[in-house]
Formats: C-alpha cells, sequence, structure tokens
C-alpha cells in the first residue's frame, strides 16, 4: 500500500488506528455525543444543570463572525433555550493556552447566538468545558470551575458578576474529588475505559459502534490525512521562512559595513537579484535596518 506523504502510514494503518481510538479523541467524541442520550446525560454531569427537551447539537460546528476573523471549530456545540449555550472541548495536548481559548470560544458563542435588535438581556448563559487528559493547573482537582467574582473583598461575602458566564475544566487524571459520583464515574471512564456505571455502559457500546460506521471511518481517514497534509505545509513554510529570515539578517549585517550589493552577493553565494529585492526594501529602514521590518515588507 502507498503510504500517505504528510502522515507516512498507509490507509490501512490509519484505518487500524481509527479502530482503537477511544472516547479520548476528539472526532469519536463529537460522534458518540451527537447521540441525544449521551450528550444530554454528559452535560447535566458536568454542569449539574437539567437539559432541556428541545436542545440543537452540533458536532465540529464552525462559528465565523467577520470575514477575516478568526473561525473556531467547536467539539459539542449544544444550544438549549431553557439553559443556555455549551461548548464540550475533548482536549489530549498540553502546549494550549486554555484561558485564552476559552474566552475567545465564549465570546463567539454569545456573537453567534444574539441577532441584531436583540437585548443584551436576551444572552443566554453559556458554558465552555474542556475535557483535559491532564492537569492543566497541576493542583491535582478533578475539576477547576470559573466564574467573574469580585476581588479585594476578603472580609465580604463573595459578589458574583451574574454575567452568566461560566468556565469548566475538568482534569481525568485529577486526585482531589471535588466532583459528585456521577462526574467521577464520567471521567474515570475516559481515563481507563472502566465501565462504572449504566451511563459509561452505554457510551461504551457508543464507541464500539462509532468504530464499525464505514461512513465516519472514511470521513476520520480524510480528516486525518488532510490536517497531517495541514501541519506538513505549515512546516515547509516555516522552513521556508526561516531562511528568508537568516538571508536577510546577513544582508543587514553586510548593509551595516557599507558592502555593495554585488560584494554581498558574491559572499552570501547568492542570486544578484534576490539581494537586489532585499536591500531595495532594507533602504527604506537605513541605517539601522531593522530585521522584522524588512522580513514583513519582504513577505507582503
Amino acid at each position: 500500500m502507498n503510504k500517505n506523504y504528510a502522515t507516512n502510514l498507509t490507509p490501512r494503518e490509519i484505518e487500524a488506528q481509527y479502530e482503537r481510538l477511544t472516547l479520548k479523541d476528539d472526532f469519536i467524541f463529537g460522534k458518540v455525543m451527537q447521540e441525544p442520550s449521551n450528550c444530554v446525560e454528559m452535560l447535566q454531569r458536568l454542569t449539574g444543570n437539567v437539559i432541556g427537551d428541545n436542545i440543537s447539537i452540533n458536532n465540529q460546528k464552525a462559528i465565523k463572525v467577520a470575514v477575516d476573523g478568526k473561525a473556531v471549530r467547536y467539539d459539542v456545540y449544544v444550544e438549549d433555550e431553557s439553559t443556555g449555550l455549551y461548548d464540550a472541548e475533548m482536549q489530549q495536548k498540553e502546549n494550549v493556552v486554555l484561558p485564552k481559548r476559552s474566552r475567545f470560544y465564549q465570546g463567539l458563542m454569545d456573537l453567534n447566538h444574539l441577532e441584531t435588535g436583540d437585548e443584551y438581556s436576551e444572552l443566554l448563559d453559556s458554558y465552555v468545558i474542556f475535557i483535559c487528559t491532564f492537569d492543566p493547573f497541576d493542583k491535582g482537582l478533578c475539576c477547576y470551575e470559573f466564574e467573574n467574582i469580585c476581588k479585594g473583598f476578603d472580609d465580604m461575602e463573595d459578589i458574583y458578576l451574574g454575567d452568566g458566564r461560566k468556565i469548566l475544566i475538568y482534569n481525568t487524571k485529577g486526585i482531589v474529588c471535588n466532583v459528585d459520583k456521577d462526574t467521577e464515574n464520567f471521567l474515570r471512564y475516559i481515563e481507563t475505559g472502566e465501565i462504572c456505571d449504566d451511563y459509561t455502559e452505554g457510551l461504551e457500546r457508543s464507541v464500539s459502534k462509532a468504530r464499525c460506521n464505514k461512513e465516519w471511518r472514511v470521513e476520520y481517514m480524510k480528516t486525518f490525512c488532510h490536517d497531517a497534509d495541514v501541519r506538513r505545509e505549515g512546516k515547509e513554510i516555516g522552513i521556508e521562512i526561516g531562511k528568508e529570515i537568516k538571508l536577510i539578517t546577513q544582508v543587514c549585517r553586510k548593509l551595516r559595513k557599507g558592502k555593495s550589493v554585488e560584494s554581498i552577493a558574491e559572499e552570501l553565494e547568492e542570486d544578484v537579484s534576490v539581494v537586489v529585492n532585499i536591500c531595495d526594501i532594507a533602504s527604506a529602514f537605513a541605517p539601522s535596518y531593522d530585521e522584522e521590518k524588512i522580513l514583513e515588507k519582504y513577505l507582503s
């Protein structure tokens, strides 16, 4: 079998990888939570809310407010007019900025929901939920819950802003169990695969069913290869930009020494036309030759 250039895996190897996926994988997580009973019970365990019957569930929902703005693709996005808006994310990678991500996600949820002419009072409560397979704050808690609270009044009762925003960050590796038994069972199932109750037993059946879904398997393989291509392309672009940064830095050093275009090209063993282009741009930033600004202009 031919290997995918970007992943170095054959189609069969990617397919075999799909067959080993668990609920920790955001693709399987999104598919399993398409089932209303799975999704509703998860949200009730993680938020303590009683979710209504008339809800809208979307997995991998994309929201982009501005044409040239950054888009967000939510793992599981739920609208419940009776209790609020919910975004649930399965998070395995540790090198992410969860606080800023949650802020951005919550802002887009509000912008997407509130239409022109609506009053601010019509904003629904919003919940951003990260289910992490690592401890993002290294405190051992199973759950880190955040709301806007007034600071500076140690001798007074807490003053809540009451803006309806809540961020819940769960840690499947938590050792300080500050959650109820149902939530603990859910987190344990994600971490270990252990079936602890009827709900986690049902989740296991749903995961097994998802692994056997041929349409989802093909979708996963296409998505996996596409994402790998994007990562490879980004790496190649990064390498290319790195080369250009190095060249611009070298040219600027020699310009500061008063060397001519021809001598710079010869010393660097670079095409004269390339050096001429850099020098023309750099002339606007003489005599300091701000390399960052020259690079920005060069790439524009």
